[in-house]
């Protein structure tokens, strides 16, 4: 971790030091889990996940499940264009960056983490107004979906029909995915697929569970359905998926 003497500017891995809270901080997951508490309130943060905590601001971890990752904290003065929404709201900021542009932000934060080591000031300012220009700042119309989001993706639950997600959120099924789609591009419905295809993926990788028990696992009782299921999204049936994973 570096500090530059006309500006502040630090980044590491999930496994380094605790950053001064005279800067804006943020972690960025890319496995495992974190409960930390940001301000007084609690956040969970998740592979994909990122949070952006005003500087001031109290930040403590509360508890962590093989967190993978990366942390860092810059000071205003460091950046190129310190007018971002997300600087002036006072409040964190937690955003979720789903499948491609959450490994692209991951592959940028390599690349910083190496321009930090190599003291390559440009490229890290570049990367962080990459990163500023991605973040939102928290309103009535973000914090449905965001809200939504984390429920299908949370694999303590198991996912529910769009009628169900919208009782839970207190809002009927169309303005749940009136909402998700004008936010995401996706529709909510989209969404609960790409949820169960994922984990469905993520299940197929322990040999020890039968198709039958990643069927059940992803809340598809019937195999058959399941199969064609995941024959549409991917292309093959789950036994060739998981028999290719052998030649990788």
């Amino acid at each position: 971790m570096r500090t530059f003497s006309d500006a502040v500017f630090q980044l590491s891995r999930m496994d380094g030091p605790e950053e001064p809270r005279t800067l804006y901080r943020f972690l960025f997951l890319l496995e495992g889990e974190i409960h930390i508490e940001a301000g007084g309130q609690p956040y969970r943060c998740a592979a994909g996940q990122f949070l952006l905590v005003p500087e001031g601001m109290s930040l403590s971890l509360l508890e962590g499940y093989e967190a993978v990752g990366y942390r860092g904290a810059f000071s205003i003065p460091f950046l190129k264009d310190a007018s971002y929404p997300v600087l002036h709201g006072g409040n964190p900021v937690h955003q979720t960056f789903w499948f491609e542009d959450g490994a692209f932000l991951g592959a940028l934060l390599e690349r910083m983490l190496t321009a930090d080591a190599d003291g390559d000031k440009a490229l890290l300012r570049s990367g962080l107004d990459l990163i500023l220009g991605q973040l939102k700042p928290v309103t009535p119309a973000s914090a449905l979906p965001e809200r939504f989001l984390n429920r299908v993706f949370d694999r303590k639950h198991p996912l529910l029909s769009i009628t169900e997600y919208a009782e839970e959120l207190g809002v009927t099924p169309n303005y749940l995915n009136k909402s998700v789609k004008s936010f995401t591009r996706r529709t909510a419905i989209e969404w609960v697929e790409l949820s169960r295809l994922e984990h469905a993926k993520q299940l197929l990788r322990d040999r020890s569970l039968s198709i039958i028990d990643v069927a059940v696992g992803v809340g598809l009782d019937d195999p058959s359905y399941f199969a064609r299921f995941f024959k549409k999204k991917t292309g093959m049936a789950p036994t060739t998926w998981r028999a290719n994973l052998e030649k990788v």
